[in-house]
């Protein structure tokens, strides 16, 4: 019992390093490639686990493999971009200028029922109402409406907003982060006003933040009252 719980740690600490090395990319975007190391990943993983004849050596070892292989193809698809329709194929248009390409759609293997689900999940009842939908090597779809359903923008106002960018986390539950402090010009002798004009001392702040242009936005812990 002690042997299968250390191996599980060993072997859960060793992947999330492998899998950071690996690089940042969330499970639905993942390609084919990708997906298929993923699956041997755990496979190779959990044998040592389940296993006690599995050598714990043997499943580090493979797994080193798999790394080197995923870290040596990423390469390779860097240098040689004809590599990528191998790996990950090519997006496919499936709505081309408000018309269902019904080849297109037989070719990835797509129901109509999967199609319209999708529109809909995008926002869109009627396939005619969109210019263009793209099935993307990752199986995701993107939806390019006509220009009559489209909704307003501030361009098509003659309206210039401006720019908020993003909002800053300066505190969270009561910790100040001086990183993104440091982002928005700002230093804890600010940060100090602006909580005293608010009569709150950091302690009593669930979350403040500070956006490009200076709007703050200050959330206070339940426990610190009205």
């Amino acid at each position: 019992m002690i042997t299968t719980c250390l191996y599980t740690v060993l072997i859960y600490l060793f992947l999330l390093i492998v899998i950071r090395l690996m690089g940042k990319r969330q499970i639905g975007e993942l390609q084919t490639s990708e997906f298929i190391i993923t699956i041997l990943l755990s496979e190779i993983a959990s044998a040592p686990i389940t296993t006690e004849q599995f050598p714990l050596m043997h499943g580090l070892v493979s797994v080193l493999i798999l790394l080197a292989l995923e870290l040596l193809i990423s390469s390779a698809l860097l240098r040689f971009n004809g590599l990528k329709r191998l790996f990950y194929g090519s997006p496919s248009i499936v709505i081309r200028r408000g018309v269902i390409d019904v080849r297109e759609m037989r070719r990835n293997r797509m129901e109509i029922d999967e199609l319209l689900s999708e529109l809909r999940q995008k926002g869109f009842s009627d396939p005619s109402d969109v210019y263009y939908a793209i099935l993307e090597d990752n199986g995701k779809l993107s939806v390019f409406p006509a220009a009559s359903k489209a909704p307003a923008v501030p361009a098509d106002l003659n309206l210039t907003p401006d720019e908020h960018g993003i909002a800053h986390v300066c505190v969270v539950d009561g910790r100040i982060i001086d990183k993104n402090l440091a982002l928005v010009g700002w230093d804890r002798a600010r940060l100090d006003r602006e909580l005293a004009r608010r009569s709150l001392d950091v302690s009593h702040v669930f979350v403040f933040t500070v956006d490009d242009l200076g709007q703050i936005t200050c959330v206070k812990k339940e426990s610190a009252g009205t």
